[in-house]
């Protein structure tokens, strides 16, 4: 036989190292050669799809666009914002629509929808990545709310199958206002912001809780706590507005014992909120009633005692059950009053205290834990659009 080269030897020994390495001992009979390793198979072309839009997706959060909402017994408000580099964003579409021209939520949905791919154009135009919608009632876990003085059903499972957006939830409006808060700039500008009007002056504490509470159609309260895991708040929406009213001083029992006559029993929210005010103005002028709003003007103009003295009342109520909030959840990162009445009081509350002096209790014992919490009346109209929409960023 011819001799063979080094080559050739090296070859078939390393052949039969592979082959005692996979069976473990020497081969019975004739030595065989392991048989070669399989090649590997190429992602099916599905996967490869899948993962190139994700890619896509990644590559695209700038640019991608979010919808918020604020939806009330009157109207229904939609703004679309566009993302930015960073906390950056730029507002493309901003509209109100009448409830009473809809019959559903979904409806009025689609027609900003349509507007908005108006307003970008067909070619630009892309279905949002998140929303979410801010409604005055009872919500279950982010996904449904039947509203509360509207007859509309607010469903994030209707929005993402009849709208087929992505993602959607829905808020407690005051929840979504608590989120307004944490929309804010920095913690200074609670103090000094051209939004808000400090009423008490306190540090702002970080990490510590919040509340937000306000009157409007309703009284709406919210506690807002900071959750270490996430290393950000979370809001937590109330019904305590719906708890009973507690008066303080014999006006105010007097007051209350007016308003069980009437209904039967009397909750904080049958004395602060706008039909709060004109309970308090039939009681205080003995059975006559005038619409909120005409109150809260002849009081700023002082051309009715009575309206002053129901405003003045109202206004210190409000104090009340801020200060009591501060104490139930400690609330050293600041008490926040929002609600569409109480910023059109201003003119009162600088030249009375009422709000101030009803809020430190310095007759309580716990005067001096109160004076720690600041008060602070937030007097942007847009803050549950900002917390909704602050919402549906952090929801990407």
């Amino acid at each position: 036989l011819p001799l063979k080269s080094t080559e050739d030897r090296h070859s078939e020994a390393t052949m039969k190292q592979r082959f005692f390495d996979v069976r473990g001992r020497a081969g019975v009979g004739r030595w065989t050669p392991a048989p070669p390793k399989p090649q590997q198979q190429e992602q099916p072309l599905r996967r490869q799809r899948k993962t190139l839009r994700s890619t896509t997706r990644r590559l695209k959060a700038v640019g991608d666009y979010v919808v918020a909402g604020d939806i009330g017994g009157t109207n229904a408000r939609f703004e679309c914002w566009q993302l930015g580099k960073g906390k950056e964003k730029e507002l493309v579409l901003r509209k109100k629509y009448p409830t009473a021209s809809f019959g559903t939520f979904i409806d009025a949905l689609l027609q900003f929808e349509s507007d908005f791919k108006f307003e970008v154009g067909a070619d630009d135009f892309e279905k949002p990545k998140s929303a979410a919608f801010a409604a005055a009632g009872v919500v279950n876990a982010h996904k449904l709310c039947k509203m509360t003085n509207l007859n509309w059903t607010i469903s994030a499972n209707e929005v993402q199958t009849k709208a087929r957006w992505r993602r959607a939830r829905v808020l407690n409006d005051f929840e979504a206002v608590g989120y307004g808060v944490l929309a804010l700039e920095d913690e200074s500008a609670a103090s000094n912001g051209e939004h808000h009007h400090l009423i008490h002056s306190a540090p702002v504490s970080p990490k510590e809780p919040k509340v937000v509470l306000g009157p409007g159609t309703g009284f709406g309260q919210a506690q807002i706590f900071w959750n270490e895991k996430t290393e950000n708040y979370k809001c937590f929406p109330s019904e305590g507005a719906h708890g009973d009213f507690a008066p303080r001083g014999p006006d105010q029992r007097a007051l209350s014992e007016f308003i069980e006559k009437q209904k039967g029993y009397c909750e904080l929210e049958h004395v602060c909120c706008g039909p709060g005010l004109e309970n308090i103005y039939e009681f205080l002028s003995g059975g006559e009633r005038r619409p909120a709003p005409d109150i809260a003007e002849a009081a700023l103009n002082e051309t009715d005692v009575r309206a002053y003295q129901a405003v003045v009342m109202f206004l210190s109520i409000l104090g009340q059950e801020a200060g009591n909030w501060a104490l139930r959840s400690l609330a050293r990162g600041g008490v926040y009053i929002a609600g569409g009445i109480t910023p059109k009081l201003i003119p009162i509350l600088e030249n009375n205290a009422c709000l101030e002096q009803s809020y430190l209790h310095k007759e309580s014992r716990f005067s001096q834990v109160i004076e720690s919490v600041p008060l602070i009346l937030i007097t942007n109209d847009d803050i549950g659009l900002s917390g909704s929409c602050w919402y549906a960023i952090g929801s990407l």
